[in-house]
């Protein structure tokens, strides 16, 4: 206890250096957390919204990812491939749709259309939709519309949707919000798509399999029986989604990184300042009988609390920046696009505590090499 109220005692001697090193720190381990927790946030996200998802596989073009089917490519003829190889494997459900995007990157002005076949609604997609008003069936030239998209646009039943010179819709339906990307689809009768686009073909093919069966065997013996697709599992998406988020977080580390070498040079500089400042003081400590590797120790402990202070503010403003992130991402697209998670506020803590002490190694080596007549005889 007596050395950290020695410690504290030196910071508190020059407090505005203190304080200015202390909000770098601060300033640094808050950006690292809340660029990381985007990542967090976006693993959270997606397994919350595959587990929503009804279809057990996803079928798109080949080459293609999961998340972006692009314009539709998949033939009338690939989809009567799956329908006839259905039945052997344990297929219960062939599900064809075509998605059209439509705007920009403000969610108010985006709209995503997905083209459903008749008899089939969104709740067969997504199992946990719930009709607010109006009905499921979006019928022939109808629209249903997700709860999220409705909020954002005013759209209630009546309100027209013009696609194209060619193409419109009247809502028919308006769901209730449940907290997922669903929220923000507009569910229209795959006709409509197809006459939008000029094309016969679908974005992607969902695929719903016997209870008891291997989504991992069905999908493997699909893609194996129908030339020119990939059939996609959860797991599948997952890993790919896995892999997307990872390279990300390296992205956005060695952007933080930048920040963080700048508060390990402000601690370092304040360290380094205090040992010339202390440099008689620390010869009388080693003619009173302290150790050189208490000078060490003493002078490395106060880089290490200036570390571990900072990381933990650093840490709770992140949180408090993640928080207000989210705030936004609900209001707008409904869904929590940050996370800070156990195991990012240990990251962050940790590398807090390592910038700490290798910003002191230098400084704390310094001041345990002074010699103690030179010391002594400084004025």
């Amino acid at each position: 206890m007596e050395v950290l109220a020695l410690v504290y005692r030196n910071l508190r001697a020059r407090p505005v250096r203190s304080l200015l090193t202390l909000l770098g720190i601060v300033v640094a381990t808050a950006s690292m957390v809340l660029f990381l927790s985007f990542g967090e946030g976006l693993r959270r996200a997606l397994g919350a919204e595959l587990s929503r998802v009804g279809p057990a596989i996803l079928v798109v073009p080949e080459g293609a990812e999961a998340f972006s089917p692009g314009y539709p490519e998949l033939r009338p003829e690939t989809l009567e491939a799956i329908r006839r190889v259905a039945p052997s494997l344990g297929i219960v459900q062939v599900i064809p749709t075509a998605v059209f995007a439509r705007g920009g990157f403000d969610p108010s002005s985006s709209f995503v259309f997905q083209g459903l076949p008749a008899g089939v609604t969104a709740r067969d997609l997504y199992p946990n939709l719930r009709l607010a008003k109006g009905s499921m069936d979006p019928g022939d030239w109808g629209a249903v519309v997700g709860g999220g998209v409705a909020r954002r646009n005013n759209l209630d039943l009546g309100k027209t949707l013009r696609l194209s010179p060619q193409v419109t819709l009247r809502v028919v339906g308006v769901l209730e919000r449940s907290g997922g990307l669903a929220d923000n689809f507009i569910y229209v009768p795959l006709p409509a798509i197809h006459a939008l686009l000029n094309t016969g073909n679908y974005s992607s093919i969902l695929v719903a399999i016997e209870p008891g069966r291997r989504a991992e065997e069905v999908a493997r013996a699909l893609e194996e029986r129908v030339s020119g697709i990939d059939a996609q599992t959860t797991g599948d998406v997952m890993r790919f989604a896995e892999r997307a988020v990872r390279i990300s977080d390296l992205v956005r580390f060695g952007i933080s990184l930048v920040a963080l070498v700048v508060g390990g040079l402000l601690v370092a500089n304040t360290v380094m300042m205090s040992v010339y400042e202390r440099i008689r003081e620390f010869g009388l400590m080693r003619a009173l009988g302290a150790k050189r590797r208490f000078i060490f120790g003493l002078v490395l402990l106060e880089a290490l609390v200036l570390g571990l202070a900072g990381g933990l503010l650093g840490l709770l403003l992140g949180q408090a920046a993640s928080g207000l992130v989210n705030w936004f991402t609900l209001r707008e697209v409904g869904l929590a696009l940050s996370a800070v998670t156990l195991r990012l506020a240990s990251f962050a803590l940790l590398v807090a505590v390592v910038l700490g002490l290798a910003a002191g190694f230098l400084p704390a080596r310094t001041a345990s090499r002074i010699r103690v007549v030179e010391a002594l005889g400084r004025v």
